[in-house]
């Protein structure tokens, strides 16, 4: 069979289904860190040289800052510590932000294709709801007889992002009376999740997507929603009261102890500035900084790998320039989205909130946990703000081609 053949049908293959492969990412992420890495890796081998014939389809502005961002990164590795380091983060990092691309040009091949993704994403979020509970039975189990430690074995951290999705799923069921109440089971189903798992990151990230979803998707009054959001804040205190109690570690510094610690980091990392303001110390090498992911808590000694703040992160491995990119481009994608809200139709509107919904949940609880380069944030982040380019994109065109006097 001739190469061009081979190629022109892998690419027909990627544009039909190859570009959902990151919406099973979550629920590969249980079976381990390998089979995440292979899948990323074939979903950027594969897409990357689809991307090139739909170039036109991505958006100029948040492409030129993607790859700013990118060359700024890469700048910054030859003077860090461990280049070899540092250049083996880079590549991972733009196999996992390619969604960001690849995202635009996919859902811009078809209509079909949004609402495509949205069950995609639902049906994943159902599937690793499934997965974690069986998880938590496993280790229940197993760690019978000896001590269990959940916010070290389980793994909420994706279900903030997720949820929204599985709401949307829900709510569109017409004929299904009772989906108001399925919901709320859902919501309190993972809730509880996320308090056995100690996740206050993502009970955090959970409430603040919970009310981005309703207010934007669903279109429901604040009142209503600041309701929701207390309900499931007191239900997370109820349930996790261990964070207060550590408190009385530390008498004289509760907040570094109800942090774990966390504002002890940002504190020693805003006293020991990069040595390089403007690039960092270098993409993956900010666990050479010891000094700053280091300290001391209730008389005991920590020593942790990165900030556990996604801007803080990228700040010091980065340096100005990379954050002050990184920033640019999640900025411009949510001031054109909040510039074009009122020319949304109601469909785009709740596909532009469901999205949003699940950055804004990735983004608050990366102010108190991942890192910039997690898969978190590097890839289904990413993949939301090129959701979001792709409907502002389709918008844009759409009344390019209406005002257009050559049409006429």
């Amino acid at each position: 069979m001739p190469i061009k053949m081979v190629a022109d049908r892998l690419q027909t293959a990627f544009w039909q289904w190859g570009w959902l492969l990151p919406t099973v990412l979550p629920l590969a992420q249980l079976g381990g860190r390998a089979l995440y890495t292979v899948l990323i890796s074939l979903y950027a081998l594969w897409g990357l040289p689809c991307l090139w014939q739909r170039r036109d389809r991505l958006d100029r502005v948040t492409t030129t800052l993607y790859l700013a961002l990118l060359s700024v990164i890469l700048i910054g590795i030859p003077g860090s510590v461990d280049p070899e380091s540092g250049l083996r983060v880079w590549g991972q990092f733009i196999a996992q932000s390619l969604t960001l691309l690849l995202m635009q040009a996919a859902l811009r091949e078809s209509p079909a294709h949004f609402d495509r993704l949205l069950n995609a994403l639902a049906l994943s979020g159902l599937l690793t709801l499934v997965g974690v509970y069986l998880l938590l039975l496993y280790h229940w189990l197993e760690m019978a007889d000896q001590r269990f430690d959940p916010s070290l074995q389980l793994r909420e951290d994706n279900l903030p992002f997720l949820l929204p999705f599985l709401l949307y799923w829900l709510w569109r069921q017409d004929p299904f009376r009772r989906r108001f109440a399925v919901m709320v089971g859902l919501i309190g189903v993972v809730i509880a999740y996320v308090v056995i798992a100690e996740g206050r990151a993502a009970l955090l990230g959970l409430i603040v997507g919970l009310m981005t979803f309703f207010w934007l998707a669903l279109n429901w009054r604040l009142r209503w929603i600041a309701l929701l959001a207390a309900l499931a804040l007191i239900a997370g205190i109820a349930g996790y009261i261990e964070p207060f109690q550590k408190a009385e570690l530390d008498p004289e510094r509760p907040l570094s102890a109800f942090t774990k610690g966390r504002s002890i980091l940002w504190q020693q990392a805003l006293e020991h500035p990069p040595a390089r303001p403007w690039l960092g110390v270098g993409i993956g090498n900010e666990a050479y900084a010891t000094e700053v992911l280091s300290f001391t808590i209730g008389g005991y000694p920590v020593q942790v790998k990165h900030l556990h703040n996604f801007l803080l992160d990228a700040w010091y491995e980065t340096g100005l320039l990379g954050v002050g990119l990184l920033l640019a481009l999640i900025g411009t994608v949510l001031i054109r989205l909040a510039q074009s809200w009122r020319r949304l139709s109601d469909n785009d509107r709740q596909r532009a909130g469901i999205l949003l919904a699940a950055a804004l949940a990735l983004m608050t609880a990366g102010l108190l946990s991942f890192s910039y380069t997690s898969r978190q944030l590097a890839c289904y982040l990413f993949l939301c703000l090129g959701g979001l380019s792709g409907i502002l994109s389709g918008m844009i065109l759409s009344v390019t081609a209406d005002t257009d006097p050559d049409r006429h």
